[in-house]
């Protein structure tokens, strides 16, 4: 159901360096949305204009008076008018505050009521001249921002005049999420992969036109190979943060360890060995250790069916690493739990293989849209259907963890990768998994063994794919490689 390469493979070659572009802190930037088309007018009049909304979109600030030239005005107690408000494209930030402004220029009271596409929101009377101000509460959807209407009702006898209405936003576009990839050198026609090679990495970023936060790669287990420092500095030097895959076993491994040999402390001495070195590395990365144990395509999950679905045999030797990194000082580790979205041949409930909150920094699932390609035909599913519920078995299980996708992608075969990209990145991610605080895309063209035939996962498999991934991933929302300069031997934390 997965792959089975040689994911560890490391081919040593040189790194130049590449340009760490960063990218400026986010800040809170003010818009103001005015009146751009009416909906109905009831017993109001328009002065110095053809239409209402045309006599109430001054381009006037609370602190400033607008033109008196034109205005709507209301004689009586009866009739209303209503009038669309401008929206924004939010791509992805919040709305920290909003507030309904109208001018009157009499001192009759009259009744704003703001509305969305649902009903009323917020509403209020105001009864002297000059500016009145009305707080908003936006949720900060889209749609409800693309929906938002004005209405003026008259609420006594007597002139009523009103010269200029906006709505104040104040928007915070810091970056919410970090992103980043499993930069392969196979889909640039090279061996080697990011972080060791310079041009594989800049050509991924080249087609993304955004510097990764995350880079992705493997580091066999600490008794194939001592802690090597390599692929760290070259990730942490270009401003980004090291995401490590560990696996206890392979077939290819020249020494194989079992889960129950490590939960009886067979391999201590190794771990104690390659815990300290991490400590005294100090610099922070994110850890998945044994992920996706809820399939049944790698030996750690086979070996849990072998031992009559001993999920708790997972769980124990998760703790027992955990417990000897933590002995030894090694607080820079981020600890990623990260199983395979739900299907249907799973082995077991994920809140079976769950270690515990005090031993999980962050929680994170996998998930590929195989559509209906020949290697391993699924349907077509989109992003939400893929990924929500996972997302929701993650929320119950540990609601105050952060969730990373740890390896995403999709096929051409079976629908239209570029829009699902789109529908990703522009609209699920942002409005509905906001608990999703890291996404890394799977890009490598990963082969069957049986056939020799290549998957399409790359963003570079259409034209079409490569320009949405790069237009969503270019919204404030997705962080750049800012991240050189963590604080030592500490927890990675998700972006507010």
């Amino acid at each position: 159901m997965r792959r089975q390469l040689l994911v560890y493979l490391v081919v040593i070659s040189c790194f130049l360096g590449l340009a760490s572009a960063g990218s400026a802190a986010g800040a809170i930037t003010t818009s103001y949305l005015r009146p751009n088309s009416d909906v109905q007018l009831d017993r109001w009049t328009v002065v110095g204009t053809p239409t209402a909304w045309d006599a109430l979109n001054d381009n006037v600030t609370e602190a400033q008076t607008p033109t008196l030239a034109e205005y709507i005005k209301n004689s009586s107690k009866q009739g209303h008018l209503i009038v669309n408000m401008e929206t924004l494209p939010l791509k992805g930030q919040k709305i920290t505050e909003a507030t309904a402004w109208v001018h009157t220029t009499t001192s009759q009271p009259v009744i704003l009521g703001v509305s969305d596409q649902v009903g009323q929101i917020a509403g209020a009377s105001f009864s002297t001249s000059g500016w009145h101000s009305l707080p908003v509460p936006l949720s900060g959807s889209q749609a409800q921002l693309d929906n938002l209407t004005f209405r003026f009702k008259p609420d006594s006898s007597g002139e009523h005049q009103i010269s200029a209405a906006f709505l104040k936003l104040a928007v915070d576009d810091s970056p919410r999420v970090y992103w980043g990839s499993w930069i392969d050198g196979d889909v640039y026609g090279s061996e080697s992969d990011a972080p060791w090679n310079s041009t594989t990495w800049g050509n991924f970023q080249l087609n993304t036109g955004k510097p990764v936060s995350i880079v992705h790669f493997g580091q066999p287990p600490p008794w194939i190979q001592k802690f090597d420092p390599v692929p760290f500095d070259k990730t942490i030097a270009n401003g980004a943060i090291p995401l490590v895959d560990m696996a206890n076993d392979f077939e290819w491994f020249p020494r194989h360890v079992t889960l129950k040999e490590i939960t009886e402390g067979k391999v201590d001495s190794e771990l104690d060995e390659w815990s300290e070195a991490v400590a005294a590395y100090k610099k922070p990365f994110f850890f998945r250790w044994d992920w996706e144990m809820n399939g049944n395509w790698f030996p750690w999950s086979q070996e849990i069916v072998s031992g009559g679905y001993n999920q708790g045999l997972y769980r124990a030797a998760w703790i027992h690493i955990h417990n000897i990194a933590e002995a030894n000082g090694a607080t820079n580790l981020t600890w990623v739990w990260c199983p395979n979205v739900m299907h249907s041949g799973e082995i077991g409930n994920l809140v079976h293989f769950y270690p515990g909150d005090a031993y999980v920094d962050w929680t994170c699932m996998d998930g590929y849209n195989r559509g209906t390609n020949p290697l391993n035909p699924e349907g077509w599913r989109s992003f939400s259907s893929l990924f929500s519920a996972t997302y929701n078995q993650l929320l119950s299980i540990a609601p105050s963890k952060p969730i990373m996708i740890g390896e995403v992608a999709s096929t051409e075969a079976g629908g239209s990768k570029g829009a699902w990209i789109t529908d990703a990145l522009k609209t699920q991610l942002p409005f509905s998994f906001p608990k999703v605080k890291a996404m890394v895309w799977f890009n490598w063209n990963t082969e069957e063994e049986e056939s020799g035939a290549k998957w399409d996962w790359p963003i570079e498999s259409s034209s079409a794919a490569t320009s949405s991934f790069a237009e969503g991933i270019s919204w404030p929302y997705y962080a750049s490689n800012t991240f050189g300069s963590l604080p030592p031997l500490t927890k990675i934390q998700p972006l507010p």
